[in-house]
């Protein structure tokens, strides 16, 4: 990929990630106190549960497979040690102290990934370390991740950058994320590539679009933008909606079975805070 085609990709997803700054501008323009109760409150790590019910929408990017959706559960704490977030969960090795200063924060994690495509859906389970700098203006955070499950024996390393918006009525969050994602060759192969065993199984459901057999030899650089929306009714009950747009590496378009660069997907959901 040429470093024109890296400098468009970043484009495209800023652009997709700026749009919330513009639609809460005016009331970032009145003050920040909310903003830094906010984020105080989140890095205070209360001990609250959250539980619920959610539903992801995804477009998936091989060839002749449909729009799908499916339920999946909301479960959301974090203490002082311990927190369970994003379908991960783990130890708070280092936090931020003081949230108004900003400060340095660490995290070892478990979690489940799923891969892409209707045709192919799995869950693995990957391990790994997040760090970064956690500050009012936003936080850069490094992951790194390794498939513990035997299912690709993959590594991934991604950076992103988030920014939490909260209006003044202190009910409605916005948090836009901006991710460069690196996976070896093991992992983007599991995740973008088509094994014998999958066509096999094609060629045996008539219904199907039967994929051709396809291995990814490299490893890739896929970017995304994501979005976050929390609406809080109470103090109780609160909605959730998320988008997360990507754009695949130009090797993994080379697989005849993708269709299209962009992979993308929404979330709907509803959570009871307790």
């Amino acid at each position: 990929m040429s470093a024109g085609d890296h400098v468009k990709k970043i484009l495209i997803i800023s652009v997709i990630a700026l749009l919330p700054f513009q639609l809460l501008a005016e009331e970032q323009a009145e003050g920040d106190a909310g903003l830094l109760n906010y984020k105080k409150l989140f890095l205070d790590e209360n001990g609250k549960w959250s539980v619920g019910i959610g539903t992801i929408v995804r477009n998936s990017p091989f060839r002749g497979e449909k729009i799908s959706a499916f339920p999946f559960p909301i479960i959301d704490y974090s203490s002082k040690n311990l927190f369970i977030r994003e379908l991960k969960a783990g130890y708070h090795i280092k936090h931020v102290d003081n949230p108004y200063k900003g400060g340095f924060f660490v995290d070892g994690f478990i979690g489940a990934r799923m891969r892409p495509g209707d045709s192919r859906r799995k869950f693995s389970v990957d391990a790994g370390f997040k760090g970064g700098y956690q500050h009012p203006f936003g936080a850069m955070a490094l992951s790194f991740s390794q498939d513990v499950t035997g299912a690709s024996d993959g590594k991934e390393v991604s950076i992103a950058y988030s920014f939490t918006f909260l209006s003044n009525s202190k009910k409605s969050i916005v948090i836009p994320r901006l991710t460069m994602t690196w996976q070896d060759q093991k992992m983007a192969n599991y995740l973008w590539g088509i094994s014998q065993q999958v066509t096999n199984k094609m060629l045996l459901n008539m219904e199907e679009v039967v994929l051709q057999p396809y291995t990814i030899t490299k490893p890739v650089i896929n970017y995304s933008a994501g979005i976050i929306h929390i609406y809080k009714f109470d103090d109780n009950w609160s909605s959730l909606l998320g988008a997360q747009l990507a754009v695949l590496d130009t090797m993994i378009l080379d697989n005849p079975a993708i269709e299209r660069q962009l992979d993308y997907g929404f979330i709907l959901g509803a959570a009871y805070t307790f």
